[in-house]
Parts: structure tokens; sequence; C-alpha cells
């Protein structure tokens, strides 16, 4: 069965960066700014979003699962999401999502709820909602089964939710309307946006070490702010800020040559899934991979493992 632990995963979240890999990446973001000067079409031009119609998740608790505390809010299951909220601050309280084979766990917060991503398509979810015994032990406090049917496969990558974390008063999200204020096409916005990202954020190697031994989730508006991040915070922050302009778009983690590694897929009316990144400078789509772009070019391969 393949599992998806993030907080075992995180620990050793983009070792392609560790010191092996310094020199690799000494050419980084700021130093290539003339990269993907243009892109191969305009595409077909598409509605301009505003801030007002970005998509929030509710909770309207129409449909609500209750026990031992935990609520789950599955009202809006269809669009994509579930609302998850535990009943105490241990921070060791556990969501895990199951479909078939695919596994995947989230963290609780207390009082608050966690937007938990339906990202497997159609089918009966298991929830199980898991509480700390003793070191890596974790007994089941509640458990249920939502039968998910999804208005559009895409719908799950148009919302907030706890690796892609925004609000209305996150700045990265402004800063995605003011750089697309001028174009009429989807392709145009995710141009933008990629190549605003990968001229101003720098790779943190302070944050690659640390993230090797920690749990670490991306925070938007520091990567915005600090204009530095390892790869989870590349692919965050462009997904949450393609993500308010009606783009699906997801957060890929998987292994390249060098390790562990997150990039992003987007997917584009009457394309599809661009599978998963673009060369703007040529008529051939490839990954969109703001973390190497940002320092050049990386031509191995990719194996794609899970998606938020």
């Amino acid at each position: 069965m393949k599992s998806n632990n993030m907080l075992i995963k995180m620990k050793i979240y983009c070792v392609v960066f560790s010191i092996s890999g310094l020199l690799f990446l000494s050419a980084c973001s700021k130093s290539n700014p003339n990269l993907f000067e243009s892109y191969p079409t305009e595409g077909t031009s598409t509605k301009r979003y505003t801030f007002d119609e970005i998509l929030w998740p509710t909770q309207p608790g129409q449909l609500v699962y209750e026990s031992n505390g935990f609520v789950i809010d599955y009202s809006n299951a269809e669009y994509g999401y579930i609302s998850i909220k535990s009943p105490s601050s241990d921070s060791t309280l556990k969501a895990q999502i199951t479909l078939g084979e695919s596994v995947y766990t989230y963290s609780l917060v207390s009082n608050e709820y966690v937007i938990v991503p339906l990202q497997m398509g159609n089918g009966i979810y298991s929830v199980r909602l898991l509480k700390n015994k003793e070191g890596s032990t974790y007994v089941v406090s509640a458990s249920t089964k939502i039968d998910i049917e999804l208005v559009d496969e895409t719908s799950a990558y148009l919302y907030p939710n706890q690796i892609v974390n925004y609000n209305k008063e996150t700045q990265a999200i402004m800063k995605s309307f003011e750089l697309t204020q001028e174009a009429d096409s989807e392709i145009e916005r995710v141009y933008e946006i990629y190549q605003y990202i990968i001229k101003n954020i720098d790779y943190d190697y302070d944050k690659a070490e640390l993230a090797q031994t920690k749990f670490i989730l991306p925070i938007i508006d520091e990567t915005y702010l600090i204009e530095k991040g390892i790869c989870f915070d590349y692919a965050s922050l462009m997904t949450a800020m393609l993500r308010v302009q009606h783009i699906p778009t997801r957060v890929v983690t998987g292994y390249v040559e060098q390790g562990y590694h997150a990039w992003v897929e987007v997917y584009i009316q009457d394309t599809g899934w661009i599978n998963p990144s673009v060369y703007f400078e040529s008529e051939i789509w490839g990954r969109v991979d703001p973390t190497f772009d940002s320092m050049g070019s990386y031509d191995g391969d990719y194996q794609n493992q899970d998606y938020y």
C-alpha cells in the first residue's frame, strides 16, 4: 500500500538541496532575469477574475459528522474538499484520508477547521481521526466513510488547503492580481506569475537543512515577503497565486535525480493538465518547476507521487 504520511515526508523534504547540491544550485533565481521572455501562444481569451470572485471553502453545516469532539463538515465535498476540526490543541492529532491504496495524512488544529482536499477522484473515502498513543503509534478516535462524486475533477485544485494555505489577507494573492491585470488568457496568467517567481524568489539553503529533520509547512506570505524558500515553498506560492485566478493548479511531490522534490502542475482550458510544466521559450510543453527553472534548467526524470 502506498503511504503518503506528510510528517515523515517533510522531514526529508528537498534533500535535493542538501549540502551536496549547493554547487549545482549556485545559479539561483535573481541571477537569471532573462529566462522565458516569451510564450509560444497567447492562448484562448478567458474571463479575467477579480479578488471578490476567489473561491473560498465554507462550512455550512448541512452535512456533518461528529464524534469524540471531532467535527467533519462535508457539505461541500462535491467541490473537492472537507473541513475537519479537532477537540483539543494536541499537536499529535491527525486526519487520515484513504481511497483505494492512496493514503494522505494531515495534522489537525484545535477549534480551527483544517481544509482537506479530496484529490483522489470519485469514490468512497475513508476518514480516520487519529490520536498519538506513544512514539509513532496512533489509535483511531473516530472514523467515517463519505461517498464523493465531484462536480469536476479539477475542483479540488481551486481552493486553499493545509498545503496551499491562503486567506483574504494574504499579500501574495494581491500580487497575483497585480501581475495578471493585463493578461487575457490563462497561459498569459501562468506566464506572468511563473516569471515573477523565478526572477524574485531565491533558494533558502538554511531552511533546506532544517527541513531534513523538522516538519515544515509552507507559509505563502513568508516566502513572498522574504523572497526565499525551498522547493515546497516555490510550489505552494505559485499554486496559490494561480488558484485565485480560477486556474486549477496542484503541488506535486515526488522524486528527481537528486532526491525528494516539489513542483507544480497547471490545468489549461483546451489543453488539460500541463503534465507537469511549461517551457515558455518554445513550442514544447514540459514541467512547471519554479525551483529548478529559477536557476536555469533541469533535464532529468520526474517521478510523481502525491498531489495537493
